[in-house]
């Protein structure tokens, strides 16, 4: 008896271990799942959402050197701008599960919103000139009936689309791409099993 709620005690705090280890969109990724459903790819956000509040800000810097009032009123704006990218950051969210497409995006307006596979089309990629400077691009998910999901300052965004169209390819019967996700995906986790050893 004891030693079964040895046990128990045991499991539950590597359970809670293994949450505190999780990011906040893990977590919340994670709390959006259904039984059966597990995460194939999460969509990691670029820093380079903070591009143009820094901009403002060294504008506000360089304004500020000749007119001082200007200089502080550009330096409130860019502040609050950079404020605004850090809560965008912490609450977006994108990922492909075995079922569907899970997004979160928006402040103001906060949508989340789920497509399943086989409502999707196609998953586009918008770049202009920053993203390629910098190396993100928009993620457009395009769901049938005119639904589109556009997902901005994405880092992998390459890797996001090829990864979905692996797994287009994979059910459709292509067993040498359904082999390659499995160990793309082991690989994925070794890596990341790594990298915590490391930390610790």
């Amino acid at each position: 008896m004891t030693s079964d709620s040895q046990e128990a005690k045991t499991a539950r705090t590597a359970s809670s271990t293994k949450g505190a280890d999780k990011s906040f969109q893990d977590q919340e990724v994670d709390r959006m799942l259904v039984s059966g459903e597990e995460v194939l790819i999460r969509a990691k956000l670029h820093g380079a959402i903070y591009w143009k509040p820094f901009s403002i800000l060294l504008f506000a810097v360089f304004v500020g050197l000749y007119i001082k009032p200007f200089g502080v009123l550009f330096g409130l704006v860019g502040v609050i701008y950079l404020c605004l990218m850090m809560l965008t950051k912490h609450y977006l969210l994108l990922a492909v599960t075995n079922k569907r497409v899970l997004a979160r995006y928006g402040l103001l307006q906060m949508d989340v919103v789920d497509i399943r596979l086989s409502k999707i089309e196609s998953i586009d990629l918008e770049r202009m000139l920053p993203g390629h400077l910098f190396g993100y691009a928009n993620v457009v998910v395009m769901g049938t009936g005119q639904r589109v999901i556009r997902v901005p300052y994405i880092g992998n965004a390459e890797d996001f689309r090829r990864f979905y169209n692996e797994m287009v390819l994979a059910e459709e019967g292509n067993e040498d791409v359904e082999a390659s996700l499995r160990a793309e995906k082991v690989a994925v986790e070794r890596t990341k099993a790594k990298k915590k050893k490391k930390s610790k």
